[in-house]
């Protein structure tokens, strides 16, 4: 049922109001300027501006964090999103090696998904085996910032110090703030290759 708030003389709907900001939100996101969405919309373009200053968590390069296999997923996953981080992707070792499990040819998709979709990005902070860091920075043209967990191969989950991650997160995000970056931070793309690891990684 459609709820109806009444403004002095108005009558307006939330469903409208919130559908028509949705709208306007994913123009811009898609890539139209605050102009082209206010005449789409039938706004003007500081009602666009003013509403994205609104809803502003973070404003710069897009960063991206990658963490395997640790021990301490949901507190590293509170910290990322404290920051606001674009793209996340956390592994316990049990959750790599379900993952590792599924068709070879589904992990290779994933991988060479990843790969592209991480090198969009300004910087990428990497958790894992000195050699798996060593790696990452040799396949992606983004700035990757490592925090070495252990000397590769790692087979149990280690702990990420917090206070190394987050010294880490605030550097490197005050520096993307700096950054300005083109709208739509966050593809579609990114979302399906996040959606397709939580698949690959769940138990059997």
């Amino acid at each position: 049922m459609t709820e109806m708030i009444r403004i002095g003389s108005k009558v307006v709907s939330k469903d409208k109001l919130y559908s028509s900001i949705d709208q306007l939100l994913e123009e811009r996101s898609q890539g139209a300027t605050q102009a082209e969405a206010a005449r789409i919309a039938g706004v003007s373009r500081s009602f666009v501006s003013n509403l994205e200053t609104l809803g502003e968590v973070r404003y710069g390069a897009r960063v991206a964090l990658i963490a395997f296999p640790i021990s301490n997923g949901p507190e590293v996953q509170a910290l990322a999103e404290e920051f606001s981080l674009d793209f996340v992707l956390i592994f316990s070792q049990d959750e790599r090696a379900r993952a590792e499990m599924a068709e070879a040819k589904d992990v290779m998709n994933q991988l060479l998904d990843t790969l592209v979709e991480l090198n969009d990005y300004s910087a990428v902070i990497v958790c894992a085996s000195d050699w798996r860091i060593s790696t990452m920075k040799r396949l992606l043209d983004s700035d990757v910032i490592g925090i070495e967990l252990g000397v590769s191969p790692i087979q149990n989950d280690v702990e990420v110090d917090l206070d190394t991650l987050r010294g880490v997160m605030s550097e490197v995000v005050d520096v993307a703030r700096q950054t300005p970056q083109p709208v739509g931070r966050i593809s579609e793309r990114g979302q399906r290759v996040r959606k397709a690891w939580e698949q690959l990684r769940r138990p059997l």
